[in-house]
């Protein structure tokens, strides 16, 4: 009986393969490449509408929640100087909850100013994470992803390997992943319905 199952979860592999390519995980780079066009191409859709989102008005295609953290400058403790604001850009459509498109995030703390940006597809799974900070001389790291696993990652436009990452690197790269699952997380309490 096992081995039946094994049989058929081997055909049907390969039938996927190839009707639809290898996965983008793991798959051929042309497909790789495919993937993060496509990201590239939504990340611009989303942008341009966030770009005219003050223009449009009523007629824009996207909401916006607007949140700063310690907006009148008060001193934090061993920090100093300290304030996060973050714009939450969603859609919203009748009787349904809104769907969160992307993030815009920027962070002062102690004279450092970090950038952080997530692209969430229509389903909320993120897409893609950017994230510069003058803590780390302003390397700007992306991250791909596809059916949440990161399959591209880069430094300052240099595809890095995850598994040939430092410990230490690589702790930093998940720490970034999981910011941009946080701040879906944080507006999708914000908007919780009773």
């Amino acid at each position: 009986m096992h081995a039946t199952k094994l049989f058929i979860a081997t055909i049907a592999l390969s039938v996927f393969t190839l009707a639809y390519g290898q996965t983008y995980s793991g798959g051929q780079s042309q497909d790789v490449e495919k993937w993060v066009r496509e990201i590239r191409q939504e990340y611009n859709l989303v942008k341009s509408h966030i770009a005219t989102l003050e223009k449009d008005g009523y007629a824009g295609e996207l909401f916006c929640l607007h949140a700063i953290d310690n907006k009148y400058g008060k001193s934090y403790p061993a920090a100093g100087e300290y304030r996060v604001e973050t714009f939450f850009y969603y859609g919203l459509e009748a009787n349904f909850p809104p769907r969160l498109r992307m993030v815009v995030e920027t962070i002062i703390s102690a004279g450092n100013r970090a950038y952080f940006e997530a692209l969430y597809n229509e389903s909320g799974e993120v897409l893609f994470v950017f994230e510069q900070s003058g803590q780390d001389n302003n390397m700007a790291k992306r991250l791909y992803y596809s059916e949440g696993e990161i399959f591209r990652y880069s430094e300052n436009n240099v595809e890095k390997k995850l598994d040939t990452l430092s410990q230490e690197a690589l702790d930093e790269v998940i720490w970034t992943s999981r910011a941009a699952t946080a701040h879906k997380t944080r507006f999708d309490l914000f908007y919780e319905v009773e």
